[in-house]
């Protein structure tokens, strides 16, 4: 997901989410500057993209005046445990994007013998 996608889902999300969206929904500073802690704290992880939704809303919340409720702040803790369990993406030469998912590989024994 990249910032600017997350910056139009953040602004919707803010918009229907909070009982004064005006005074906030103006403000680009606030929300570029809750988008800048999300992807530091992402990272490279392959986290989806309602979770990377809550991480941002969470830290936009924090960042505006404080009005996070308990459930941002279950549904923060949710996404980071998910970005703990999430996998590193890796780009190859031609600039594709996967996700790194270790593989448990043994050699097996031959059958003829």
């Amino acid at each position: 997901m990249e910032a600017t996608e997350i910056k139009a889902k953040l602004k919707l999300r803010v918009q229907t989410g909070l009982s004064n969206p005006n005074e906030f929904i103006d403000s680009d500073e606030l929300f570029d500057y809750a988008i800048d802690e999300t992807l530091g704290i992402i990272g490279n992880k392959d986290l989806a993209d309602a979770f990377v939704m809550d991480i941002a809303y969470y830290r936009f919340l924090l960042l505006a005046d404080g009005v996070a409720t308990e459930q941002n702040e279950s549904d923060y803790k949710q996404a980071l445990s998910m970005l703990k369990k999430a996998s590193n993406r890796v780009t190859d030469t031609t600039g594709s994007t996967t996700t790194a998912v270790p593989v448990m590989v043994k050699q097996r024994a031959n059958s003829y013998r």
